[in-house]
């Protein structure tokens, strides 16, 4: 596994000198191209980023931006500027490493396209392209979704496989029987059934008892249930706004209620979505009416409607 990695991180050095197209121009929100795919793929690289690389700067995109810069200490808008840009970049090449990496330490300047558009385009591919091998392979421990091959995703086979879920071969492809059979698995332990096997995932399939508050089921301390017919929705959707009426980006963790049933700002825990909180509300959600928020269409669909329980976990 050391071995691969060390061929993958030669890979990655062998392609620092090609040039980009995204230079001190800023990408936000609604931004399309080459350039957002680009960066996108650095975000899966960094397992910040769980979706496609679509070339499109939607919610998902905004909030995975986000995340980077609070946890570099940058200026946190979800706008990837030059500075955001610069690191990111660094980081997916492993120029830099983000678990030690201080604001004001030394970044390496990147060289801005001295030829044109097209063949711009074409080393921003052919880079994102070499990026995209590493952000697939997953070693153990690693965080592991829908593509990914390795080590790792036989090790999460093999710990399906005893706990009954999986029914194939520890193959080491992140196919989707092995998905579903994870997402069958988070179902069970209360977890949001995602898909994406994280740090909570891993304690589960681990048998550790470490979730703080929670019984036997999964389910957190809280002081009163009520039954909802939940919905979903997200602001990939045509028309919908990436913003909630409280003003926060739309994202998965944030359910749309009515005030006057469940107070904007309660937390909550929903099994098989996992928790939340009311921070937007919606014509149609009335009464014992929620809308869950997801970071894609294809979530949605696969949620449907579903009356579930649903755990204030505070008033």
């Amino acid at each position: 596994m050391k071995l691969r990695r060390l061929l993958w991180a030669l890979l990655l050095i062998s392609a620092v000198s090609l040039s980009s197209l995204c230079s001190a121009a800023a990408l936000k929100y609604g931004d399309r191209g080459d350039g957002v795919k680009e960066i996108q793929t650095y975000l899966i690289a960094q397992n910040l980023l769980h979706a496609e690389a679509d070339g499109v700067y939607g919610s998902s995109t905004v909030n995975a931006i986000k995340n980077f810069q609070e946890a570099l200490g940058l200026e946190v808008d979800g706008v990837c500027g030059a500075l955001t840009y610069k690191i990111l970049r660094a980081a997916a090449f492993d120029e830099i490493d983000i678990n030690t990496f201080q604001l004001g330490d030394y970044v390496p300047d990147y060289q801005l396209p001295a030829a044109s558009s097209s063949s711009s385009a074409s080393s921003v591919l052919s880079a994102v392209s070499t990026v995209k091998q590493v952000a697939e392979y997953a070693g153990v421990g690693d965080i592991i979704k829908l593509g990914m091959e390795g080590d790792g995703v036989v090790d999460l086979q093999n710990k399906l496989i005893e706990l009954g879920y999986y029914e194939g071969d520890a193959h080491g492809v992140a196919d989707a029987s092995t998905i579903g059979a994870l997402k069958n698995f988070q179902r069970s332990c209360g977890i949001a059934a995602d898909g994406i096997c994280g740090r909570r995932t891993y304690s589960a399939l681990d048998g550790n008892d470490d979730y703080s508050g929670e019984d036997e089921f999964g389910i957190p301390a809280y002081s009163r249930v009520v039954y909802v017919e939940a919905t979903a929705y997200s602001s990939a959707e045509p028309g919908l706004s990436a913003y909630t009426a409280t003003g926060e980006i739309c994202r998965r963790g944030i359910i749309a209620t009515d005030p006057n049933f469940i107070p904007l700002g309660t937390r909550v825990f929903i099994p098989g979505y996992g928790y939340a909180v009311a921070a937007d509300i919606g014509g149609a959600i009335v009464g014992d009416v929620v809308d869950l928020a997801f970071d894609s269409v294809g979530e949605c669909h696969e949620w449907g409607r579903r009356v579930v329980p649903m755990y204030i976990l505070e008033d």
